[in-house]
């Protein structure tokens, strides 16, 4: 009988090294050039059981901050092809086409991410689940890349386009979503799909791809020309937790409001964006609104509402749904403060005189950005605001017009007294519940408030709150991803 002379960590299953592996791997680097996943780089010379394990960890979700670890990459996979069958992700969302010292042309020049280089790699990668890509990409996505993600990935599950404009992308786009295009298939494996900002594809490359996503789950068409018929092409197969219409200006109120509604694959949303900016365009009408929000699913946990004429008669049905929700933006609305502090009261719209066992609100974050009662003054008048005493917990965020925001950094001591302070990144700003205050109860809820660090699963891993950009896949958000979803 042979001796097994491992040591007795090695003799572990398979699925218990799956397990351990991956806590080892870092998804997004400090920065783009420094050494990344260092510690799961050292298990492989540990031995040979490590290096066996290590290396599906090592190469299942790898991440592009610029063309020269790409290139590095495209190399090492041309020279050793089985182990491009382990990458399940390729990651270009924070990649940059500037960097150490280089200009965009001189990047072009060098010739280390271009169409042909990425078509390459695709087809030394055929499991490939999920790409994610930018807008700093557009110019090398062409139909032949195109091609590849949507025709010849059979396990490909997310396609992430954030911000693509250039006219190479639309173009392809244009050329490989046409019925006549024989290997396009009918049914694409894909589930998570994000076109955010994608505002120049063509109307017809968008009406032949939504039919044929019967799986789809997540589905970001921010700031598209997307139309109401083309939404009713979406297969009644789908189911929907994520959805993001925001400024999409051609579709009509009425119209959304029915398929949020009647469609099959909308019944269970957990996170839905329909901001709007009332300068350009307002969405949902009053009527709308009545119509809206008493049908929609318990299961959402996000919902932007930003932009919608929201008047004080529909305060008893938010108040329903903040007993549900965690993020409610209600953006322009024409509130009163009493209005909105009112969402946060104990109880049901339907059961407001049943005070026995009272139903707390479940907001982390609201958006009250636009709202004109809503200003500094208002908000740190706790006599008739009571937004910011320890009583509104779990309220973490606040998220105010950069008017707003200005005054209250104007008005440091009183925002410490109650113990909120500001934040601010880019165009958006915040007001967040940061210590105790003066207040009684204040320690209890900032002990609380402290150890949420605001993870949740439908966050798509993110953390912070009122992110505007749907994920497609799960990691942190970073890079031109993070710009899009809290910046602007």
């Amino acid at each position: 009988m042979e001796l097994d002379n491992r040591a007795p960590i090695e003799r572990l299953p398979a699925e218990i090294f799956d397990q351990i592996m991956p806590h080892l791997a870092i998804t997004t680097p400090t920065n783009g050039y420094t050494t990344r996943n260092k510690d799961l780089a050292s298990c492989l010379l540990v031995s040979r059981t490590f290096h066996y394990h290590t290396l599906a960890t090592l190469y299942s979700h790898v991440s592009f901050p610029h063309s020269t670890i790409f290139s590095k990459f495209l190399s090492h996979i041309q020279k050793y092809p089985e182990l491009g069958e382990l990458v399940r992700r390729a990651d270009f969302s924070s990649f940059t086409s500037v960097g150490l010292g280089r200009t965009m042309r001189m990047n072009f020049e060098i010739q280390k991410l271009t169409a042909t280089t990425l078509k390459a790699c695709l087809t030394l990668t055929p499991k490939l689940q999920e790409f994610l890509a930018n807008e700093s990409m557009g110019m090398d996505m062409d139909s032949g890349v195109l091609q590849k993600l949507f025709c010849d990935l059979p396990y490909l599950q997310a396609l992430d386009f954030c911000g693509m404009t250039d006219k190479e992308f639309v173009d392809g786009m244009a050329k490989v979503l046409v019925p006549t295009n024989s290997s396009l298939p009918e049914k694409m494996p894909i589930k998570r799909i994000g076109l955010h900002g994608c505002t120049t594809v063509h109307m017809s490359s968008i009406s032949t791809l939504l039919p044929r996503l019967p799986f789809l789950t997540h589905l970001d068409l921010t700031h598209m020309q997307v139309t109401d018929a083309m939404l009713q092409t979406i297969p009644h197969t789908a189911r929907l937790t994520h959805l993001s219409l925001s400024r999409c200006n051609r579709l009509k109120g009425p119209a959304v409001v029915d398929f949020l509604i009647e469609h099959p694959a909308t019944q269970n949303l957990v996170y839905l964006n329909l901001l709007f900016e009332t300068s350009r365009y307002r969405l949902l009408s009053v009527n709308d609104v009545d119509k809206l929000l008493p049908k929609l699913p318990f299961s959402l946990k996000s919902l932007n509402l930003s932009g919608a004429k929201i008047v004080s008669e529909h305060v008893p049905l938010l108040r329903r749904l903040a007993k549900h929700l965690e993020e409610l933006s209600i953006g322009y609305a024409d509130l009163s403060v009493q209005d909105v502090c009112s969402i946060l009261e104990p109880g049901y719209a339907e059961d407001e005189e049943n005070t026995k066992d009272p139903v707390k609100h479940t907001l982390h974050y609201l958006d009250c950005t636009g709202i004109a009662s809503i200003n500094p003054a208002a908000l740190l008048y706790i006599q008739t605001c009571n937004l910011l005493l320890p009583s509104s917990y779990p309220l973490q965020v606040i998220e105010l017009s950069e008017k707003v925001i200005s005054g209250l950094k104007d008005r440091p001591v009183p925002g410490k007294k109650v113990g909120w302070r500001v934040k601010d990144q880019g165009r958006r700003g915040w007001f967040v519940r940061a210590e105790a205050g003066v207040h009684p109860k204040g320690e209890e809820v900032i002990k609380k408030s402290l150890a949420d660090d605001g993870d949740r699963p439908w966050k798509m891993g993110g953390k912070w709150w009122g992110n505007r950009k749907t994920g497609c896949a799960i990691g942190e958000i970073s890079g031109i991803y993070g710009y899009y979803g809290f910046g602007i």
